[in-house]
């Protein structure tokens, strides 16, 4: 059964509820924004919540940003982490969050079926399959670019070969023409935990488990062939370390992908200066347009085939928020 609807907010067309996957923890949904326009391209939405918590409606104003950027938008649950009592992770725990639950790669099998499904069945909704970002934040952050990264669910790694499944939309491609991450986790080797949650996603220490701690990041995966990305990462975040971000712009620069990475000094998680105000990142993007002229470095990697022109991923690089978003958007999938 499903519980599907179809409102019309303003501009935007809303599917409310749809069933992606049939997963033995239960049903998989994904919510769908479409602009009015024709065929336009799509960003699949990764929310975070540490892999533990949140569910898809922590989106920051889809129905806008679907309209304001022209692009379809899918937000899409994936199986949250089970959290045995004793373990860290206990307090961000809700048992009334309605997803089903799972261990790690649970998460990532499920974005990338939430990717199959929705080329699989684009004429079905009317946006474009052959444009596909995604975007996440936090531990979506993490799963977003891990998604671009890796471009079939069976390619993750050996450490986690017996527990990939590929049974929504196989014959559907899972790869995506762009990322955008905030505050993604990118690199487990850095340290034993994001807050102190990684060994309970990875199932154990890094020094039990060095493989899974490794085909798990993102930037092991960064090849040529990745799709390009804007990162944007507060300096002072003490949930995800900046050095996250800093690895995976280094290691796409080094492979020659086109990248913009935006570093913002003295923001925090969630963009927020203490780390003890953390709200939704459904506001995330208004912290963000609040100060446009809060102070910022951005790094720019752009790389010029022999006897081409430089196109850079950012016509003029704006301060980071929504415009940056759109123009990359606009660049590479648009």
């Amino acid at each position: 059964m499903t519980d599907e609807s179809t409102v019309q907010r303003d501009e935007t067309t809303v599917h409310e509820g749809i069933t992606y996957a049939e997963r033995e923890a239960g049903e998989m949904k994904l919510d769908l924004y479409l602009p009015e326009s024709e065929s336009p391209p799509l960003v699949v939405y990764v929310h975070g919540g540490g892999w533990i918590a949140e569910t898809r409606s922590n989106v920051p104003e889809p129905e806008r940003y679907a309209a304001e950027w022209d692009c379809a938008i899918a937000s899409v649950s994936y199986r949250l982490q089970d959290v045995p009592r004793t373990l860290d992770g206990e307090e961000m725990y809700d048992p009334d969050n309605p997803t089903p639950r799972g261990a790690f790669p649970d998460h990532f099998v499920d974005v990338k079926a939430a990717i199959r499904w929705l080329r699989a069945n684009a004429d079905d909704y009317g946006y474009d399959a052959s444009r596909v970002a995604t975007w996440g934040a936090s531990a979506g952050g993490h799963l977003a670019l891990l998604a671009g990264v890796v471009e079939d669910v069976t390619a993750l790694g050996d450490a986690f070969a017996d527990e990939l499944e590929k049974t929504v939309a196989p014959e559907a491609s899972g790869a995506v023409q762009a990322v955008v991450s905030w505050y993604g986790a990118a690199d487990f080797t850095l340290g034993e935990g994001v807050e102190g949650l990684v060994p309970l996603v990875l199932g154990g220490a890094r020094s039990e488990h060095p493989d899974r701690y490794a085909q798990a990041s993102p930037v092991t995966h960064v090849t040529p062939e990745s799709p390009p990305a804007l990162l944007m990462h507060g300096r002072e975040d003490e949930v995800v370390d900046v050095e996250h971000s800093r690895r995976f712009f280094d290691a796409l620069d080094e492979a020659g992908v086109n990248a913009v990475f935006y570093e913002l000094h003295d923001l925090n998680h969630v963009w927020v200066e203490d780390v003890d105000d953390i709200e939704s990142e459904r506001v995330g993007m208004e912290l963000l347009a609040a100060d446009p002229t809060h102070a910022q470095s951005v790094y720019e990697a752009t790389h010029v085939e022999e006897g081409g022109s430089p196109e850079p991923l950012l016509a003029d690089l704006p301060p980071a928020g929504p415009e940056a978003i759109r123009q990359l958007l606009e660049r590479t999938i648009g």
